[in-house]
């Protein structure tokens, strides 16, 4: 039991145990979309519940004991769904997790001992670098921020096209499809933004280029809400706002991802602005879209002015405030 409490649990397990039995409060008397969406996020839970290979690895451990980690893991997520779930939902969302659950028991995985370190040392003429150039700060600082901003926008795409298929189709709202998209993409953005800051310290790339680069790459939400307000704008002929929410976000989700001990201040600082501006514009209504906008750009350009002064105190080789959400 010592060896799977070291290698199979970490801080993800207790996240992950929170949110299943948080979901079905949230869900509680929202009809049958929540109750679908919570179904098939249990299947996903149930996967993600697997230990990570990789640490198994490490320390030489052969599969059968992954294996065997993997099923107890696998089990308590199913026990948790079962003990949680029927307060708030009916019978049959427990059918989806239940058959992935025995899925996980009866499939005997093997997984690969190959890794991608392994396959590129010593391997001349690799093209793993893709459309980004070889240098350390392209490989190690713009590759890992650009895909995640962007798995993160086809994310936010992929949700708001079910909720609107499902509205047109059942005129109803399908409010738990976001919650799960926000759950899955925005943990992963902040990991990527402070394991690059992490990587290119330990590789000698400056902090105030990693700034830049990470300033650059919050350039793909915000041109991305800007591309839909101006088509919103032209369409309708008034101002949407879709600007706002990635100017917010990147803002404050690279803060947080670099907060500790030492960069706290400026993280409360830019959440409870930016907080300020959003609240402003939703609760008072003589307060037009235009003047929102600017405000948040205005607060964007300062954060970012900031940012290289931040990245300079941040301890990246501890987890910070990220380490409460099981990132390293």
């Amino acid at each position: 039991m010592k060896l799977y409490r070291h290698m199979a649990l970490s801080w993800n397990s207790f996240f992950y145990a929170l949110w299943i039995v948080i979901l079905p409060v949230l869900g509680m008397g929202r009809g049958h979309e929540w109750a679908i969406g919570y179904s098939l996020f249990m299947v996903l839970m149930v996967y993600l519940s697997q230990p990570d290979f990789t640490r198994y690895l490490t320390f030489g451990l052969s599969t059968r004991v992954w294996n065997g980690h993997r099923r107890i893991n696998a089990t308590l997520t199913l026990v948790l769904i079962l003990v949680s779930a029927p307060w708030a939902f009916p019978w049959w969302v427990l059918i989806a997790p239940t058959a992935a659950w025995l899925f996980c028991m009866a499939k005997r995985v093997e997984p690969s001992r190959l890794t991608t370190s392994s396959l590129i040392v010593g391997s001349d003429g690799d093209s793993s670098t893709g459309w980004f150039s070889a240098s350390p700060v392209s490989q190690i600082v713009l590759r890992p921020q650009a895909r995640a901003w962007m798995w993160a926008a086809i994310g936010v795409a992929i949700a708001t096209a079910i909720a609107i298929v499902v509205i047109k189709l059942w005129d109803t709202g399908v409010g738990i499809v976001g919650a799960i998209v926000t759950l899955i993409v925005l943990p992963l953005v902040a990991d990527s933004i402070r394991s690059s800051l992490k990587d290119a310290v330990a590789f000698g790339v400056p902090r105030a280029t990693w700034s830049k680069v990470t300033l650059l790459c919050t350039a793909i939400p915000v041109g991305l809400g800007a591309i839909t307000d101006v088509v919103m704008l032209l369409w309708t002929g008034n101002l949407a706002g879709f600007t706002l929410v990635p100017l917010a976000a990147a803002a404050v989700l690279v803060s947080f991802a670099i907060t500790d001990k030492g960069t706290w201040p400026y993280t409360a600082v830019t959440a409870g602005a930016v907080a300020a501006v959003l609240l402003a514009w939703l609760l008072n209504s003589e307060i037009s879209v235009w003047w929102s906008l600017a405000g948040m750009g205005v607060l964007y350009l300062a954060w970012a002015a900031v940012l290289p002064r931040v990245a300079q105190k941040a301890n990246v080789f501890t987890p910070g405030l990220m380490g409460w959400f099981g990132m390293r």
